[in-house]
């Protein structure tokens, strides 16, 4: 296929992509994207650049990569949503790319890989990746790790040194990469194994340092090493593979279909990048399956150069009215939901500019699925402050901040979809 031949099919799959998911650009923040909103702006590009380049182990969680892209996102733009998903998107974009480039420097044909681009790129498992700031850490980790693949493959050690690093300031998943890479190797590289020595020693010391300081000791980030866990885990992610429960379980029989190196190198890298999440039964999310998916798209581009021309474009058939289906499912239920956390956020936004002071708050419900760290969020970042007193009404002390009138009262009536404040001097 020439380049121009390319671009031509990459500007038409670009633009496929925006139209069917233009209505990401309707949508709105939700509680985890608006917490990191409250504190990035006010870190420095420096505060970023150390997070990035120590080798030390983040205990709070800070991801300096995907971090900044809420600090250069918001200065840009404040909370302009759509400029959020359009940076979103062209990440996405950009990770097509580098699939491209990947599968063909495996030695895929331009119809296979196309498909499997299509595939990936398509694939409504990943919603919450296309429409969603909060997995710009799971996009980003994907692109370093695809190029860092793809680096290698070409002999830039270096370079693909340095982007397993920043993958991995994107999301702690990447710690499975230099395997990735070892299989690499050893499927269609040249067996040399100096050059993954330094890839090795920083996954283990990473590795061993989330082991030994990891403060998540009995909660949803905790990993669990148990039947139990597995069980739950393995059938949920089972599901989102080709959208119906259990199909995803036929996957390993691409090996017997398709017997050659692709296909065995992409279930590996699935697999792989699969295998953590697998003992995290608290945090089960069909977006973490964007950086495992890249591994099934190379997979099919091995399926793809046995199977018939006819018989890809059946599969593809069969499976893009469920993929449409699943689109037009979450994307009614998102639009609904970011609809009431735009109100709520409109009505604090506008008390919060009215220049009243107050100390604390006290919000009596919220929107469906809005959690109270959105809630604090959202109130340190409009009142550009950190020392605000915030307190659910269940709480025991609210009772007694709302009587004194120290406290606001925030009140969200779920019949109407409307946010109620009673301030102090009200009462």
């Amino acid at each position: 296929m020439s380049k121009r031949s390319g671009l031509i099919l990459f500007v038409a799959f670009a633009a496929l992509f925006l139209f069917a998911n233009r209505g990401a650009y309707r949508g709105y923040f939700q509680d985890d994207e608006i917490d990191n909103l409250s504190w990035t702006p006010y870190l420095s590009p420096l505060d970023f650049l150390k997070g990035a380049v120590t080798p030390q182990f983040q205990a709070n969680n800070f991801r300096p990569v995907g971090h900044y892209y809420f600090h250069a996102v918001e200065e840009l733009a404040g909370l302009d949503f759509p400029v959020y998903v359009a940076v979103l998107h062209g990440l996405h974009l950009l990770n097509l790319w580098l699939l491209w480039l990947v599968v063909r420097r495996l030695g895929a044909g331009p119809f296979a890989a196309a498909a499997a681009c299509f595939f990936f790129g398509m694939h409504m498992a990943l919603f919450d990746d296309f429409w969603k700031p909060m997995y710009v850490f799971d996009v980003l980790c994907a692109t370093f790790c695809l190029f860092s693949l793809w680096c290698f493959a070409r002999e830039r050690w270096l370079l693909s040194f340095a982007a397993f690093w920043l993958a991995y300031k994107s999301k702690e998943l990447a710690v499975m990469l230099p395997v990735v890479v070892a299989a690499y190797e050893y499927w269609f590289g040249k067996r040399r194994w100096k050059p993954l020595v330094p890839f090795f020693l920083v996954s283990l010391s990473f590795g061993l340092q989330g082991i030994l300081r990891n403060p998540n000791s009995d909660n949803d980030y905790t990993f669990r090493f148990t039947p139990e866990a597995l069980a739950r885990t393995s059938v949920f992610y089972a599901g989102r593979v080709f959208l119906l429960p259990w199909l995803g379980f036929v996957v390993p029989g691409f090996a017997l279909l398709a017997r050659n190196r692709r296909t065995w190198f992409g279930l590996a890298v699935m697999t792989l990048f699969l295998f953590p999440l697998l003992f995290l039964p608290g945090r089960v999310f069909s977006a973490y399956c964007y950086l495992p998916f890249a591994g099934l798209a190379i997979a099919l581009t091995g399926v793809a150069e046995v199977a018939s021309p006819l018989a890809l474009a059946l599969f593809l058939a069969l499976w893009l009215p469920m993929d449409i289906h699943e689109l037009r499912l979450r994307q009614r239920e998102t639009l609904a939901r970011d609809a009431e956390v735009r109100t709520w956020m409109d009505g604090v936004r506008r008390f919060a500019a009215g220049g009243k002071r107050v100390n604390a708050f006290v919000f009596s419900g919220a929107p469906a699925g809005f959690q109270r760290w959105g809630i604090e969020g959202a109130l340190k970042y409009f009142y550009e402050r950190s020392d605000l007193k915030v307190r659910s009404i269940d709480e025991p002390e609210a009772a007694a901040l709302v009587h004194s009138g120290e406290a606001a009262l925030f009140t969200w009536d779920p019949a109407r979809r409307r946010l109620d404040i009673t301030v102090p001097r009200e009462q």
